[in-house]
């Protein structure tokens, strides 16, 4: 395998051979924009029609970023920049030589649909770093997001801004209206400029053109845009939004009537209130009390049989908004979804009948966030998380009785601080995490460590012009808690202490905490010419914990990747546009075990019919798998090939197909995965779109975990041949009446079963053979007294015990929802959401897709329905 440091060389000598190929680099901005003060403000029409335009200057000769970068747009475009102590005004004529041909289509606000669009990208704290995006199509549909770096768009950010649009036969022509109030910056006397680009994006063309030049070779957005000056006599607004809520659900939900907490029928009314106040001239306090988050959309399906937990995007907008803050470095220290999370605690084994909430209740949140007089870039978060406690209730009329505390009162606490010097060129930072949960008797609930601490700092340095860059982080972690907790720390499949085979690991069942460290070092070359590549590594010590408030998969691990990648941007005989990539790496454990060794490589390339594919292709190495027998030895798994394909059609075309697959062989085990992926959508007209994408998913898994049993005072670990078929099916429909009205419909079904073959049990982890690494076992049928087990020969003494649950599975699952959501004056809200959801699961490995959905169909609902409305008060 080639080493980082072969492929670093290739990649410092491969530029010579390619620069004078590659036009000089764009984007060196210097581009300026005069805004005019207004006594008369513009009515926001989308008309252009109020005298007030006529005395600014105009920004105009975009220049392509996609698909000829620095070519001229071939559309011209008009911006002009008005402001008063309000508000900032853009008026934007968007010419068109075929105006028939404008791509206008209705969606709900920030859904990016395929359309014309135009954006405007404001950097008013000047940091070369951020820059708030408020677009809008001919339709007058709406998008604002966060851009980070160039890179990371922050959908969750909602403003609170105003946009019309009209087509006539020279285009299209649009006013923006964006208040001051959701802008940052500092106080200061006399002329100020901000950074400002203008985008515009012509679907018909798949064109991207914007006014500050914006190079695909360069690095960084912001960085790029022009300069808005003319701004005088500015203060930061008082900013106090309040935006409180109301909302009242009823439920419908299967049960046992022996139940004694089972309500079929459950109404429930709430209220709560989000805040948002400035602090000083650029900071914003928000706060939320008894939030809601009764609208946001099921996660999707799944079957994990893996050892690790899985991870799900964050959804909630009180977390999404403002996120950017809070990420940086490696690995992820701050992972939202753990506040508000499912209760982590259980009632006791006698008891039939819990009532255990779904959610923790957060009692109330609050964040600051924003840049400091002193160029510091700020982000604190405080949550608080109610006591759930569990009433249950035991078998029978006189059952025992009782209350069972499954998740106590917790404190989540994530600090984070910056700051960026060399015109956002360099960049440090640092993050603090701190959680503390109430223990009861001196214990947690759900076995958790009661206080988990990390710290960490990351920083960037961008050089030689921009195009290198070399990046690092290092973080420390601490955990305390009473010694079953930490214990529990320690066999976590994260980092499994008690591995009869780790040397360098040694479980203490006496600690009552736990320390780590993390480190991640890059260099890479990111901008300057169609050639970029990276090495880099990582190291996360055996005691690392961060899982409390962050996510990452494993500790205990040292690992190296390298990567050297070809693009180019300027469309050619047969492709707009190509990218390849090669790649490395593998890691170790810190006892030089080697856990994973892999080769790969990518392409993708667009058709100047506008029809995009993508393929990849993996050699993956033999190694060791630490976690697979679930604090066993460890296991060695077989090299395998791996690839996968992706084909989109022609996104300007009604009708929309796409395709995408994988699949993996292992060496000489016969293990193979095959999935397949298609879409289709429809646009039957401008306001309404439907898409249906089936998954189909085959797996055979010689070696799956089924479970542990002891036989003589000795463990014995058992694999199965899984052979395991999943389908699903997720369909949306959207229609929309107007920019402020949609209807969205979504459903989901999702069918898996596994069945087991023969079952093994471990003899040789390490053996490098299949059939010297596993012994068979002898089946004895069905447990004896009828129950879903199997009866198997442990010991090989010639008589089966029934030692093992049956492993084989059945899951049917369905979701579906629709919501109606009417924007009846910018910043409030109102909501009508419909809920239902399906399940069932059993020990049935049948899988028939008509079946499947007929059972599916048979299963009990649960349904919900809410209404929700919001008010905005801006003062």
């Amino acid at each position: 395998m080639p080493s980082p440091r072969l492929v670093f060389v290739l990649a410092l000598l491969l530029p010579s051979a390619q620069a004078a190929a590659q036009s000089p680099a764009l984007g060196s901005g210097g581009r300026v924009l005069e805004a005019v003060r207004t006594s008369a403000p513009p009515a926001i029409d989308g008309r252009l029609g109020d005298g007030a335009w006529a005395t600014a200057p105009v920004a105009g000769s975009f220049v392509q970023n996609r698909p000829t970068p620095g070519a001229t747009a071939s559309e011209a475009t008009e911006v002009r920049v008005l402001y008063d102590d309000a508000a900032l005004y853009v008026g934007v004529r968007a010419r068109d030589a075929r105006p028939d041909s404008v791509v206008g289509r209705l969606a709900r606000r920030d859904q990016a649909v395929f359309s014309d669009w135009f954006t405007v990208l404001v950097d008013s704290r000047r940091d070369r770093r951020t820059a708030l995006a408020f677009a809008v199509n001919p339709r007058g549909v709406k998008r604002d997001y966060v851009v980070v770096d160039g890179a990371d768009d922050d959908a969750g950010w909602d403003a609170v801004w105003e946009a019309a649009t009209a087509v006539d036969g020279e285009g299209w022509t649009a006013e923006i209206r964006i208040p001051l109030s959701q802008l940052r910056f500092g106080a200061g006397d006399g002329e100020r400029a901000w950074g400002i680009n203008f985008a515009r994006e012509v679907a018909r063309r798949g064109e991207l053109a914007y006014w500050s030049p914006v190079s695909p070779r360069t690095a960084g957005l912001a960085a790029q845009s022009g300069e808005l000056t003319g701004l005088r006599g500015l203060r930061p607004p008082r900013r106090l939004e309040v935006q409180p809520y109301t909302v009242a659900r009823v439920a419908r939900a299967p049960g046992d009537d022996a139940d004694p907490f089972h309500r079929p029928t459950e109404l429930l009314g709430s209220a709560g209130v989000d805040l948002r106040l400035g602090v000083g001239s650029d900071l914003t306090l928000t706060a939320t009390l008894n939030p809601d988050f009764g609208q946001v959309e099921a996660d999707p399906s799944q079957v994990n049989l893996t050892a690790f937990e899985s991870f799900f995007q964050e959804k909630r907008p009180f977390f999404t908004e403002g996120a950017e803050m809070f990420g940086g470095g490696f690995p992820a220290l701050f992972y939202s979804r753990r506040i508000g999370a499912r209760p982590a605690g259980s009632v006791p084994r006698e008891a039939r009948f819990a009532d255990v909430p779904e959610r923790t209740t957060i009692l109330g949140a609050a964040k600051l966030t924003g840049r400091t007089e002193g160029g510091w870039s700020v982000g604190l978060m405080q949550a608080v998380t109610a006591r759930e406690s569990a009433p249950w209730s035991a078998a029978g009329p006189g059952g025992a009785r009782g209350s069972e505390t499954v998740e106590p009162a917790t404190s989540y606490f994530v600090g984070r601080v910056g700051r960026d010097s060399r015109r956002g060129g360099t960049w440090l930072g640092g993050t603090l995490t701190a959680v503390n949960a109430r223990a009861e008797d001196g214990v947690v609930p759900g076995n958790r460590v009661g206080q988990a601490y990390v710290a960490g700092v990351d920083g960037r340095h961008r050089f030689g012009g921009g195009d290198f860059q070399v990046e690092g982080a290092a973080s420390g972690s601490y955990v305390a808690g009473g010694a079953d907790a930490v214990a529990a720390v320690q066999r976590s499949p994260v980092r499994l202490f008690q591995r009869p085979d780790a040397g360098h690991l040694r479980f203490d069942p006496a600690l009552t905490s736990l320390a780590g460290y993390s480190a991640s070092l890059g260099l890479a070359k990111v901008g300057g010419g169609g050639l970029r590549w990276e090495v880099s590594g990582i190291a996360v010590s055996p005691g690392f914990e961060a899982n409390r408030l962050g996510f990452f998969p494993y500790a205990d691990r040292v690992r190296e990747s390298a990567a050297v990648e070809y693009q180019v941007f300027r469309p050619g005989r047969l492709f707009r546009g190509w990218q390849a990539r090669l790649a490395q790496g593998a890691g170790w454990t810190f006892g030089g075990e080697r856990t994973d060794a892999v080769l790969s490589g990518f392409a993708r390339a667009e058709l100047h019919s506008r029809w995009s594919g993508f393929a990849w292709y993996d050699r993956r190495f033999s190694g060791l798998a630490p976690a697979t027998l679930r604090g066993g030895p460890a296991l060695a798994y077989a090299a395998s090939h791996a690839g996968g394909f992706g084909v989109q059609g022609d996104p300007r075309r009604p009708v929309g197909l796409a395709l995408d697959g994988a699949w993996s062989l292992q060496d000489g085990t016969g293990g193979r995965v095959l999935e397949l992926s298609p879409s289709l959508s429809l646009r039957p007209s401008g306001r309404t779109e439907l898409s249906l994408g089936p998954t189909v998913a085959w797996n055979r898994d010689p070696a799956q975990f089924v479970g542990a049993a002891s036989v003589d005072g000795r463990t014995e670990y058992v694999v199965g041949a899984l052979e395991q078929t999943t389908a699903s099916l997720t369909a949306r429909l959207d229609h929309t009446f107007t920019p402020a009205l949609s209807l969205q419909l979504y459903a989901q079904s999702f069918l898996s079963a596994g069945r087991f073959g023969e079952l093994r049990a471990v003899a040789d982890a390490r053996a490098s053979d299949f059939s010297r690494r596993f012994r068979p076992l002898g089946a004895g049928g069905p447990a004896a007294d009828g129950g879903a087990g199997r009866r198997v020969d442990l010991d090989g003494d010639g008589a089966a015990e029934t030692a093992l649950r049956e492993p084989s599975f059945g899951v049917r699952q369905l979701s579906a929802n629709a919501v109606l959501r009417w924007e009846y004056r910018p910043g409030s809200t109102v909501f009508v959401v419909w809920t239902q959801g399906r399940d069932g699961s059993d020990a049935d490995a049948r899988l028939g897709l008509r079946r499947g959905a007929a059972s599916l169909l048979d299963a009990p609902a649960t349904s919900v329905l809410a209404v929700k409305a919001s008010w905005w008060l801006g003062m």
